[in-house]
């Protein structure tokens, strides 16, 4: 009993060392690298850009989430309203909470 051990033991060594190593690759493969184009935002734009940095229109109201920023960006690029947007979060602070503006171009 202890020999059929003893043979197991590299096997299943050389089994998970493959099976790591398969692991790392694939979360290479499947993690975006850093130059492809943000999906959080831009209509048309392949990179991602700091809308007040570029003059880009700042529409108002807010919108409490992204999905709803998201979906008034993509409605104006569908209605000719405007070519591109974006949508960023950013901090109020006298209400203690996190806010969609939504940056058109």
């Amino acid at each position: 009993m202890k020999s059929r051990t003893f043979r197991l033991a590299p096997a299943v060594a050389a089994a998970t060392a493959v099976l790591l190593l398969a692991g790392t690759a694939g979360a290479a493969v499947a993690a975006p690298s850093d130059e492809s184009p943000s999906a959080t935002g831009s209509a048309t734009s392949q990179q991602q850009v700091d809308p007040e940095k570029e003059h880009w229109d700042k529409h108002s109201p807010y919108y409490s989430d992204e999905q709803s920023c998201r979906t008034a960006g993509k409605d104006g690029v569908d209605h000719g309203k405007w070519h591109e947007y974006q949508c960023k979060k950013v901090y109020n602070e006298e209400k203690y909470r996190y806010y969609w503006w939504l940056y058109t171009h």
